[in-house]
């Protein structure tokens, strides 16, 4: 037998008693400051045990597992992974809505390692095509792609020409076989109850309402009523009946009342709140998603990917997007972190700029960080994530500076762990 195979088996001998007896296998995290719950105080000179993917020891003074691995980020500021309540996936450039499903999907695989690598670990995509999003969830749920955990919304649910509707088709050509339920439109309350259905069979986890018109569609107005309040109605019966949450892109007063008044979950952008919607919101225990920053975004005309018509329309939106942002956060609404953003790889966007700009409007950092952890985990039923202890998933992420004292920080992400797993190491940040 040749001497390279005699060594090669020798080494396999070796591991394999190691790995036929299921030894666990220990990640130790040595942290400068560690920020357990963004409510609290931070903790320093704190160790993370992390076991098969849970945390099973957190604290100062805390010994090292003999045969742990090791990873050193005492350099850094260590929190939870961020949570992103509102996102969409990347599939091209806004100006170009006609790309196939496989290369939807393949341009998405890219979309969620960057998200992943910028920090996001977790995520709910509120609307895309071809149940892409669906598809992109078990692909990193079975480990096939990197990426965030995340629940799917599939496709939103509009009326042609709606929010949802962003091809201008021809009437000459047979649009019966696309505004269907299936891929999200309805006329009618029976519409809206099969669309509902259809979502969830194929990997739904989250329904999404277009309730009202928007930026980004180039059919229709933000001002615009689309889903009337009895479909609303009927698409919140059917979702809560099979233990989904409902969330509603609702941009004007009239149409947010009927979201809210129909028992949606969230609301998506809240583009024109009062003092009734923000009291009956307090009351009812119902979610803000405010997504300041894209439309901070197309104020300042920083982003050139925007079409002409989300940049006039978001510039004729922005100064009462704003003060309803600053009135709910003002009031005291509840508030989850999202970045109606698609995460196009090598771009500093996504959940980090969102918090960023929230804090520009109003937010202490502090504040911020709860949206992004604690609340929109929550939100999201990723109940595993939010908070680093005992128990829970051993995700985090390190940053270079504190954001408790300077927000920009969590634009600076240098490692990532998602289930005791190194995903993003210092070392290749540094490169």
């Amino acid at each position: 037998m040749p001497r390279r195979l005699v060594a090669l088996l020798s080494v396999a001998l070796l591991v394999l008693p190691a790995a036929a007896s299921g030894a666990p296998h220990v990640l130790a995290v040595r942290c400068g400051t560690l920020i357990t719950d963004a409510a609290r105080p931070p903790l320093h000179d704190a160790t993370i045990v992390i076991t098969d993917g849970t945390i099973t020891g957190v604290g100062a003074g805390l010994a090292i597992p003999p045969g742990a691995e090791e990873l050193d980020l005492r350099a850094y500021t260590v929190m939870p992974g961020l949570v992103d309540a509102h996102a969409h996936l990347w599939t091209g450039p806004l100006t170009s809505q006609t790309v196939s499903d496989p290369l939807a999907t393949l341009r998405a695989s890219k979309a969620v390692a960057f998200a992943l690598e910028s920090g996001v670990v977790g995520m709910r995509t509120v609307g895309g095509q071809g149940f892409v999003d669906v598809a992109i969830a078990a692909a990193i749920d079975e480990g096939t792609i990197p990426g965030p955990h995340i629940v799917p919304a599939a496709h939103a649910i509009s009326t042609p020409g709606g929010h949802g509707d962003f091809i201008p088709l021809p009437p000459s050509l047979p649009l019966a076989d696309y505004y269907t339920p299936m891929n999200g439109f309805i006329n009618s309350p029976d519409d809206a109850e099969k669309a509902v259905h259809l979502q969830i069979k194929y990997g739904a986890r989250v329904i999404k309402i277009l309730a009202s018109g928007g930026v980004a569609s180039p059919l229709d107005s933000p001002t615009a009523e689309q889903v009337s309040s009895e479909e609303m109605k009927v698409i919140v019966e059917q979702a809560h009946m099979a233990g989904l949450k409902v969330a509603a892109h609702a941009e004007n007063l009239k149409t947010i009342l009927d979201a809210l008044y129909a028992g949606v979950d969230s609301i998506e952008h809240g583009s024109d709140l009062n003092q009734d919607a923000i009291d009956f919101m307090k009351a009812h225990h119902i979610y803000l998603v405010p997504t300041v920053n894209i439309v901070d975004s197309i104020v300042r005309m920083t982003d050139a990917r925007f079409p002409e018509h989300m940049i006039r329309k978001g510039k004729e939106l922005a100064a009462k997007h704003f003060a309803s942002f600053k009135l709910a956060l003002a009031s005291g609404v509840t508030m989850a972190a999202g970045s109606d953003d698609f995460y196009q790889p090598d771009r500093p966007a996504g959940l980090p700029s969102e918090l960023v700009t929230d804090v520009k409007y109003g937010m202490t950092p502090q504040q911020a960080l709860v949206t992004a952890t604690t609340n929109s985990a929550a939100l999201l039923g990723l109940d595993a994530l939010g908070a680093i202890a005992i128990g829970k998933e051993g995700t985090l992420i390190a940053l270079e500076g504190n954001p408790l004292t300077d927000i920009t920080a969590v634009q600076r992400v240098r490692a990532v762990v998602k289930a005791g797993q190194v995903v993003k190491h210092p070392a290749s940040a540094a490169r």
